[in-house]
């Protein structure tokens, strides 16, 4: 409970003094102690040394969103922030909302409002990137005196469902490389062959792939670490082909301006929407490849480091069995229970209703027919 006394400016909570005052326009509070009278001394220093002129609060410059964010571009560019390229999309999908704003005048109820509208086009984890970047940018803004206040701070993310991204069969492979024109097949097609992110492929340098040793040094990962990707002959041969042709540091370039390729977000779609799949994302891509490496019998540590995660739990979550496989998987257990000649078989049959017992029983039957027959022939 806050008590207020006589004295102006000063008021006690939970029995501990505290001083509330103001310099130029900006409200503080202090806690002082349970001594009132040097709650009172202290308030009366203040309120002398603002007199004096001795506090002076640097106003912040009234700069636009849309100045800044071109400052602030060119900063992440030189300290080689890793998602630049993402910041770049990002800020060009805020620039209607915020652009005309002054940094100051950018409050939580405008963000939301944004955050509202762009999840009626996006996904609520996208919006979510696009937050972590505004609320990056407005931080280099507080930091440079050019905003006192961050108002993301009282902004929630939006709730993301985590649910995974699902794996292309074959069919859908092939119908998906049919329907991408131009500069998307082959982004694609490195991502279905390589397992790379979308952003470690967009920014892709002939320097980073090796024709002699037959890999690619992934140099811009998630998680800031090198890794080697060996190519194999069908991506060898359209790298090869791709290299022949061009004339710039990046792989993946756009054909008439030898500009690289930033998005490919609305091409990949019209291409998904031309295969007549369910829908699916670019990060499909790389977990129908990963799935695959399993499929086939890659080792999890192995997917591990070509993906470029940090921790095994993180490769678990490709590692999706056909139904095949599970039918294989538990068809060994009942291989197991029939060469133990029933036995396992019986004792299950005990504890179960008469129904599944009475379907048990025949199995039984059988395993001990067939083990007497393989013992026989053994004679």
């Amino acid at each position: 409970m806050i008590e207020y006394g006589d004295d102006m400016g000063i008021f006690k909570r939970n029995g501990v003094y505290y001083i509330d005052y103001r310099i130029q326009g900006r409200r503080f509070r202090k806690r002082i102690g349970a001594n009132k009278q040097l709650a009172k001394d202290t308030l009366a220093t203040i309120e002398g040394d603002k007199v004096r002129g001795y506090y002076r609060i640097k106003k912040a410059q009234r700069v636009r969103f849309s100045d800044f964010a071109k400052t602030y571009m060119d900063h992440i560019k030189a300290i080689r922030k890793i998602s630049w390229l993402r910041d770049q999309v990002a800020l060009k999908s805020m620039m209607p909302h915020f652009g005309q704003c002054y940094l100051d005048d950018i409050n939580p109820r405008l963000i939301e409002d944004y955050q509202g509208k762009r999840v009626k086009h996006v996904q609520p984890s996208s919006v979510n990137r696009e937050m972590i970047v505004l609320r990056f940018l407005l931080n280099l803004a507080i930091k440079w005196d050019m905003l006192h206040s961050n108002p993301f701070k009282n902004v929630r993310f939006l709730r993301v469902d985590n649910v995974q991204d699902r794996i292309l069969t074959d069919e859908e492979v092939g119908k998906l490389l049919r329907a991408c024109n131009g500069h998307v097949y082959p982004i694609v097609f490195t991502a279905l062959h390589t397992g790379m992110r979308l952003g470690e492929i967009l920014t892709l340098k002939w320097s980073q792939v090796d024709f002699e040793q037959e890999g690619i040094t992934v140099v811009i990962t998630k998680n800031n670490r090198t890794r080697k990707i060996p190519i194999n002959a069908v991506l060898m041969a359209m790298l090869k082909d791709l290299k022949v042709k061009s004339t710039s540091d990046y792989v993946f370039v756009f054909e008439r301006s030898n500009l690289p390729v930033t998005s490919i977000k609305t091409a990949f779609n019209k291409a998904v929407k031309r295969a007549g799949a369910p829908h699916f994302t670019m990060h499909s891509l790389r977990h129908t490849c990963a799935s695959n490496w399993i499929k086939g019998g890659v080792d999890l540590v192995t997917v591990k480091e070509l993906l470029g995660h940090q921790s095994i739990t993180t490769t678990m979550r490709y590692a999706h069995s056909a139904p095949e496989s599970k039918k294989r998987a538990v068809a060994v257990s009942e291989r197991l229970a029939r060469e133990e000649g029933g036995h396992y078989l019986d004792t299950l049959s005990k504890t179960l209703k008469p129904p599944v017992a009475q379907v048990i029983r025949k199995h039984k039957v059988a395993a001990v027919a067939q083990l007497v027959e393989r013992r026989s022939r053994k004679a």
